[in-house]
């Protein structure tokens, strides 16, 4: 990500370090809390429903869009609009959709020979790197109907913690990825899942219909559903929803934590780490590991979350999910409020007509993302896509 020193000695704070226990306190603090849960979920739900109804409006059903293009601008809006605030470059599309491009090719950015890196994904990420600084600068983060936000609380933490002004953005830089890969990448997913599997999206449909209050009003020209989720009855109601959930962070949440080693290390005594190195840790290993979830760990399955004689979700299985977290912690504090939007997204889905996958060859990477920065048109009214692992919104 190109990060300067400004910002090297609070990114490479060890795990129990002042720094690093600051900041595990402050994603708690803010993604934790009842409230704030409620708070967000509110506000990311009203950002996800203006970006729909732009993107897709009632009674287009011609409309051709690119999957992962579509999920990363609509979320990438509604969390950027939420969590750094509505002064931010979020709210801009050619900002958006340099950041699509620099994220989804982090992959490629890490390339030590240069020259290899392709330009425009050097020129996406100098351009994030540039608005970002500058909207940092001017403390461009909330307007003044808007709490501090999470970004304007992260900004107070580093300076509190001597980092200069220009390394703010690679400390934003860090926290932008975590929040955005993993939940875009799942949200893909789900959406790729639910729709090629008639089944899965059969079963939850009716699920849904004993966790949602739907109160229909007829207006002058169409009827409209407004659809709430009652989350708290989400693990009674829907155990196959729930297991999607937990299914999909099993072989999609596979975002590597980059670790700064202390001291020098070996590994199964052959593979020595020096003291300063920064090592990437794959959660990969442990979520596809076939003592843990049997021979077909490389299938998607929601299922092998189900308890067979309940029905419901084993909690001792979920216990085994490694996800992306922050130092010090075993799962990420935002996974609540990820799956509130996880939930909320496939209700969405699910209740707005029917949308068909093209078929395309899947591709994979190591973070589960596209390697490309075009994306092809994937949503379709046209024939249906079977359900693989890979990914299905690029060729």
């Amino acid at each position: 990500m190109a990060l300067l020193p400004a910002s090297e000695r609070f990114l490479t704070d060890t795990d129990n370090g002042m720094a690093k226990r600051e900041l595990s306190k402050l994603f708690n603090e803010q993604l934790r809390s009842l409230k704030n849960l409620r708070d967000f979920s509110a506000q990311l739900q009203c950002h996800v429903d203006e970006h729909w109804s732009e993107n897709l409006p009632p009674g287009d059903s011609a409309r051709q869009i690119g999957l992962s293009s579509w999920v990363f601008d609509m979320l990438a809006y509604s969390m950027g609009t939420v969590f750094w605030g509505r002064k931010g470059p979020f709210g801009e599309l050619f900002f958006r959709e340099r950041l699509r491009v620099f994220i989804q090719n982090l992959e490629a950015l890490r390339n030590p020979i240069f020259f290899l890196i392709p330009g425009n994904f050097r020129s996406a990420r100098d351009y994030v790197r540039r608005t970002l600084e500058q909207a940092a600068a001017d403390g461009a983060y909330g307007d003044e109907s808007q709490i501090p936000t999470l970004f304007q609380r992260l900004a107070l933490l580093y300076e509190a913690h001597g980092v200069a002004t220009d390394g703010f953005t690679d400390c934003h830089l860090v926290a932008i990825v975590g929040l955005l890969s993993n939940v875009i990448n799942i949200m893909a997913w789900a959406v790729c899942h639910i729709t090629a599997d008639k089944d899965l999206k059969a079963t939850i449909l009716a699920e849904l219909e004993a966790a949602v209050d739907a109160s229909t009003t007829i207006g002058a020209k169409e009827k409209e559903a407004d659809l709430r989720l009652d989350v708290d009855k989400v693990r009674g109601t829907c155990p196959l929803l729930l297991a999607t959930w937990y299914e999909l962070l099993r072989v999609y949440g596979d975002s590597p934590v980059a670790r700064y080693v202390d001291k020098d290390s070996a590994f199964d005594a052959e593979y020595r780490v020096k003291r300063g190195s920064i090592i990437m840790t794959p959660m990969h290993l442990r979520n596809f590991n076939e003592a843990i979830w049997g021979p077909n760990a490389d299938v998607f399955r929601p299922s092998r979350f189900l308890h067979k004689q309940s029905g419901y979700v084993d909690s001792g299985l979920v216990k085994h999910l490694e996800v992306f977290g922050l130092p010090g912690m075993h799962q990420c504090p935002g996974r609540y409020l990820a799956m509130n939007m996880f939930l909320a997204l496939v209700a969405k889905h699910s209740s707005n007509g029917s949308v068909i996958l093209l078929k395309v060859q899947p591709m994979m990477s190591q973070l589960g993302v596209c390697l490309r920065a075009e994306d092809e048109e994937a949503l379709r009214h046209l024939e249906s896509l079977d359900a693989c692992p890979g990914w299905a919104g690029d060729r």
